[in-house]
């Protein structure tokens, strides 16, 4: 899976799990019910696709020591910052989702950039 894809994917779920949240406060009742395991579910797929599409970008960028380090710290915000962001935010669960998104969204961004960005001479085949 190339750089481009893991970011774009990334993202997506990012999308999906806002619409189904919006989804789910316009629902009521129990049948509102499949919404839980998804919601579980969703959160960590993003987290988890910010890290394959950060490391992916990272080691792409294996001749070019500026990008691996911004690569890096932007893959680390991605995954680190949202579990920051939990413990801070525990008490305001619509400012975490908002800031969790800026946060998680660090990492495909970054590589979307770089795979714009690189060198075609460093791009890893």
């Amino acid at each position: 899976m190339g750089v481009r894809v893991a970011a774009l994917v990334t993202i997506a779920l990012l999308v999906v799990y806002h619409l189904m949240r919006a989804a789910a406060a316009a629902c009521n009742g129990p049948v509102c019910e499949w919404y839980i395991p998804v919601s579980l579910l969703l959160p960590l797929l993003i987290v988890g696709g910010a890290l394959v599409a950060g490391v992916r970008a990272t080691t792409s960028a294996r001749n070019d020591p500026a990008w691996r380090l911004i690569l890096g710290a932007c893959t680390a915000i991605s995954v680190v910052g949202p579990i920051v962001g939990l413990m801070i935010l525990r008490d305001s669960p619509d400012a975490f989702v908002v800031s969790s998104t800026i946060l998680v969204l660090v990492a495909p961004a970054g590589a979307l950039v770089y795979s714009f960005m690189r060198r075609p001479d460093a791009a890893v085949r």
